[in-house]
């Protein structure tokens, strides 16, 4: 029998066949009204409301409607979509299963299936469905990419670049399996080779934001910032909400020194991150005013995505042996080379008690062949190459040394395995050294600090349990002893005028704003012939920055830049020409603040309110220089132009300096491994 609202049916249908979507589900609603069972119209609101991107409004009105006809195939295919593209991945397998028993052994359903399954995390029940899909169908494209990117989830790139190379042999102008291709190259370290793949899929869809941003990753590893900062720019403008993609643009723009009104704005990022959006990755939070509740917040919202509990990792592990004449300390890092947290390992494995302890090191990175890498190849008792090894074969070699405690050196940074210690590999499990923040996950027993670095009243900030060195827990490298510094370099040789007072920071430039830059300026105003000694890190950098001193009326030439030494001792050596070191609050001075107090030079800090705005201060208590810790951007200037208009000052400030070298407690390597070691002595004893 003809429906009473016949004519609006007609003309709900006549909409949306000309794509006329927002007249056609006005025309929806109102059938809907009349009668809330009309299958036609719940299904054309359900496609207006997905064709129009609010693909998690659709789901209500196919839900409904797979209820009043829950054998219609079609209908459950919407469903299912819809779902999955709501993110309810459970359900949306749930739908294929119903639809599975309509229609067996159909391979693109049972993808499509496989593909909710691996987004739920059932991993195992995914590939069963892409083999079963495979075993149907080998020639379909779409399961060997889909099979690929669950290889890579887990960590087997390798293997994922066989099941991508696969599907492009069946369809060469599948633009998501060759930016996904890209991203199995980036795992593996093969950075040119990912940019490629990933300009392979722009060219075939000069539109797909995922591809612009994981080619904007790529160049970045390329040291291409200003490139890849443009791909960031054209990921934004396409799809602004991709996962991390806001972090990576601001983090790019700001490496560059770019400091305009453009967006987004930092304000726009910490705003989404408050709301529980995955807008960036955890380390580009560090160099913003993010608080510790947002620093916190960030860490765990990256986890859960990214390393999500799973049955398979629960497993527990035996508690370390009392009886073994030796503790097996596993250090895992990705910058076992020419880095900071490779010169300052390089020092400080040296001093471990051999008869105490056995140190094994576990190389993430590919191989570097420098000296700090051989160095540190023949410092440790073992070590093990897992660069390119999945999580799997990786953790069941680690799992054969039977170490005591396992030592993250990476924290969330580039190049880390997080997703080996999510899966537990030693009793004990330690972040450590290298990211200045909590890693927002329960897989780490401890985190290393001292009671500046992080405060009691900041523990509720960190899911890792802190444990605390008794002074910084920042190591220095100590190797180097100023008395071989060799002769002290001419001012000239380091493009710096002959006199002068000669303000320094050799902070990566991301480290600096706007803030703290007007108030180097406010010093090279008041000090005249003074000058600002920086690190040289691009062109671009030289550009803005000197464009910045201009506009607010100081000489371009009075910020002189200095360019990379080859040898280490050369570096120390030229620093002690600088009179004093200006450190940047949010993300403060680290491996830089601690060269330049080795090397004689005063560290002007403010002490912030986040780890890695107080490591300076740490430092510089344990240096036994308190006084160059102040508490405002204010006290900063007056205490920079006490320092820059007051020699007798000055001088007293370095003396004491020098002296403290022979006697404070930042500088005695040996103690300060010995106090690590009790460390792990107390860790491994509490809890037998």
């Amino acid at each position: 029998m003809a429906q009473p609202y016949a004519p609006l049916l007609q003309q709900m249908m006549q909409e949306f066949q000309g794509q006329r979507l927002e007249s056609a589900e006005r025309l929806a609603r109102s059938i809907l009204r009349i009668n809330p069972k009309d299958l036609v119209a719940l299904q054309v609101q359900g496609l207006s409301m997905a064709i129009q991107g609010r693909v998690a409004e659709s789901v209500e009105p196919f839900s409904k409607a797979s209820v009043l006809d829950s054998k219609n195939p079609e209908l459950l295919n919407n469903l299912a979509k819809a779902q999955h593209g709501a993110n309810l991945f459970a359900d949306a397998a749930k739908t294929y299963e119903k639809l599975n028993r309509l229609v067996p052994n159909n391979a693109q359903l049972l993808t499509d299936m496989g593909t909710s399954y691996a987004k739920s995390k059932d991993f195992d029940k995914a590939f069963s469905l892409y083999d079963r899909a495979i075993e149907l169908q080998p020639d379909y494209f779409l399961v060997w990419s889909n099979r690929g990117n669950l290889l890579a989830e887990l960590s087997f790139n390798a293997e994922a670049l066989v099941s991508y190379q696969k599907s492009l042999e069946l369809n060469p102008n599948y633009p998501e399996a060759w930016t996904n291709y890209g991203n199995a190259l980036f795992s593996l370290g093969r950075f040119a080779e990912a940019a490629s793949a990933h300009e392979r899929a722009l060219s075939l869809n000069p539109n797909y934001a995922e591809a612009w941003s994981n080619h904007g990753n790529a160049l970045l590893e390329l040291k291409m910032g200003e490139e890849a900062y443009e791909s960031y720019q054209k990921a934004y403008a396409l799809k602004p909400l991709h996962p991390y993609l806001m972090g990576q643009l601001l983090s790019a723009k700001l490496t560059s020194c770019i400091w305009d009104d453009k967006e987004p704005s930092v304000k726009n990022m910490l705003d989404l991150v408050a709301r529980d959006t995955p807008a960036t990755i955890p380390f580009a939070l560090l160099q913003t005013p993010a608080d510790l509740d947002l620093q916190k917040r960030c860490a765990q919202i990256f986890i859960a995505d990214r390393y999500p509990k799973h049955p398979s990792f629960s497993e527990s592990l035996n508690k370390a042996d009392e009886n073994k004449q030796k503790m097996k300390i596993g250090y895992f890092s990705s910058d076992f080379k020419n880095h900071p947290v490779g010169i300052l390992m390089q020092n400080l494995i040296q001093h471990h008690d051999r008869s105490r302890y056995e140190i094994v090191g576990f190389f993430l990175n590919s191989k570097s062949g420098d000296e700090v890498e051989r160095s540190l190849l023949d410092q440790f008792d073992e070590s093990y190459d897992l660069f390119g090894m999945n999580d799997v074969d990786a953790r069941n070699l680690v799992l054969e040394q039977n170490i005591d405690i396992a030592i993250d050196l990476n924290g969330h940074t580039s190049g880390a395995r997080t997703g080996l210690f999510s899966r537990k590999i030693a009793p004990f499990q330690l972040n450590y050294l290298g990211y200045a923040g909590t890693s927002g996950s329960d897989f780490y027993d401890g985190l290393v600090a001292d009671a500046i670095a992080i405060s009691p009243n900041h523990e509720p900030f960190f899911t890792e349990k802190i444990l605390r060195l008794p002074h910084s827990f920042f190591p220095l490298d100590t190797s180097i002893h100023p008395d071989t510094f060799g002769e002290l370099p001419s001012r000239a040789s380091q493009g710096l005028p002959e006199s002068g007072f000669i303000f320094s920071c050799f902070n990566n430039p991301y480290k600096i704003n706007p803030e703290i830059f007007d108030i180097w300026m406010r010093l090279l105003e008041s000090v005249p012939e003074s000058v600002l000694w920086l690190s040289k890190t691009s062109d671009k950098v030289v550009q803005n920055l000197r464009a910045q001193a201009e506009a607010r009326g100081i000489d371009p030439n009075r910020l002189v830049f200095a360019t990379r030494v080859p040898e280490r001792k050369d570096h120390l050596s030229r620093l002690r020409l600088a009179d004093l070191f200006l450190d940047t609050p949010h993300y403060n001075a680290h491996a830089t603040a601690a060269d330049a107090l080795w090397a004689g030079v005063p560290v002007l800090t403010v002490i912030g309110d986040t780890f890695a705005g107080r490591v300076a201060a740490s430092q510089l208590n344990a240096a036994g220089m308190p006084e160059l810790i102040v508490q405002s951007n204010e006290d900063y200037y007056q205490k920079a132009l006490e320092l820059a208009t007051k020699p007798e000052y000055l001088s007293e400030i370095r003396s004491q300096l020098e002296a403290n070298r022979f006697t404070a407690p930042l500088f005695n390597s040996k103690q300060y491994v010995q106090d690590l070691e009790q460390l792990f002595l107390n860790l491994t004893s509490q809890s037998s």
